[in-house]
């Protein structure tokens, strides 16, 4: 079982969180694909504010995929950025034993001053437990290492740390959204607004107490002041690069591995527990609990469509690619919906752009 801690909820659910994904630009584009990656970790030394979803000296590794064709959205002097740009990755939390895999929309902008270090920065948005949490990715490196602001590749080299930096903040507040104990967000006046007491927010904002241990009456939602809210910003220490995507001469076929099937149980109190799926059956019914079951897989990856099915009923798909934890191996997590509760011995099904795995056989109480 992971610690009861009740950030460790919100920090999981970032799989569901980021923006559906449109096809890959491996799949879709025309000309070439070039694959920008960076890997190493986040600095243990905070550069300011809190680090909520502690993240600080934890690895992580992300990699974007861009159609050399693509036209930038916006251009300076010596920038250029371009919208949408695929990206996908993996985190890893002190509040979870495994990394966890993330995939979003960003813009991706490319700046190659005159004089100076080159560098690139990264912008999306991450929705965990429902709340639009903003990040930014701000990642320097040598004067050179770019050819131009178009998208092309570039070798691999060392992140300038002393001026990189990853960011993170609280969102908007959301009208009629169920929130969980610790969930936190901005409200108009700056102020950082944490949950003490979960519940569902009102149709409209409350009266905000802006006097900090302060608190705030919304719907069935008690909120406290936390006073002036300051983004959480890491320093960035790894290296990146962009290559040519080389896509594989051959898809893995499409499948779900029996092994390794993990049941990740969202409890009200914002923790959650994770177990081995041959512990004991699936119980979606369990009071104001969410179901997952976590699947390790193949050929899915480079999938532009994914569908899963339990016991003939189509479930949400909240993540299909790369595994966070094995290298080569695929993961595609599921909601298990508690409309299937008492089915007893089902199948777990899985259509991959049109292609069929083996079912697995899985136990619903």
């Amino acid at each position: 079982m992971v610690g009861k801690t009740r950030s460790i909820a919100m920090v999981a659910t970032v799989i569901t969180g980021f923006a559906a994904a449109q096809k890959p630009a491996a799949a879709t584009c025309a000309s070439t694909v070039i694959v920008y990656q960076a890997s190493g970790e986040f600095g243990a030394n905070m550069i300011a504010g809190a680090d909520k979803y502690k993240l600080a000296g934890e690895p992580f590794s992300i990699t974007l995929y861009a159609c050399e064709s693509l036209q930038p959205t916006k251009t300076g002097s010596d920038y250029a950025e371009y919208y949408p740009i695929e990206l996908t990755g993996d985190v890893k939390s002190a509040l979870l034993v495994q990394p966890f895999p993330i995939k979003a929309e960003t813009n991706f902008t490319l700046i190659q001053p005159p004089t100076g270090l080159d560098s690139i920065e990264v912008q999306g948005t991450v929705k965990i437990e429902g709340s639009q949490i903003p990040i930014k990715g701000d990642i320097s490196l040598p004067a050179g290492t770019l050819t131009s602001t178009s998208i092309s590749p570039f070798p691999s080299t060392s992140i300038v740390t002393s001026r990189s930096e990853f960011m993170y903040s609280a969102g908007p507040w959301l009208a009629s959204h169920g929130f969980s104990t610790g969930q936190e967000i901005l409200d108009p006046s700056g102020n950082g607004q944490e949950v003490t007491t979960a519940g569902t927010s009102g149709a409209t904002a409350p009266t905000w107490t802006e006097t900090t241990g302060g608190t705030s009456t919304d719907g069935t939602v008690v909120w406290t002041c936390q006073g002036p809210y300051t983004p959480t910003k890491l320093p960035v220490i790894g290296t990146a690069s962009g290559t040519v995507y080389t896509p594989p001469d051959v898809r893995a076929g499409a499948m779900l591995l029996t092994d390794g099937v993990q049941v990740v149980s969202l409890h009200a109190d914002g923790t959650q527990e994770v177990r081995a799926l041959q512990s004991g059956p699936v119980d979606p019914a369990a009071t104001l609990d969410r179901v997952r079951l976590q699947f390790y897989a193949s050929g899915v990856r480079d999938a532009s469509d994914v569908h899963v099915q339990i016991a003939g009923q189509d479930v949400p798909v909240l993540y299909a690619g790369a595994s966070g934890y094995f290298p080569g191996l695929d993961e595609v997590t599921v909601e298990v919906p508690r409309s299937l509760a008492g089915m007893g011995d089902v199948d777990v099904a899985m259509t991959v752009d049109g292609q069929t795995a083996s079912p697995l056989r899985i136990r619903i109480q």
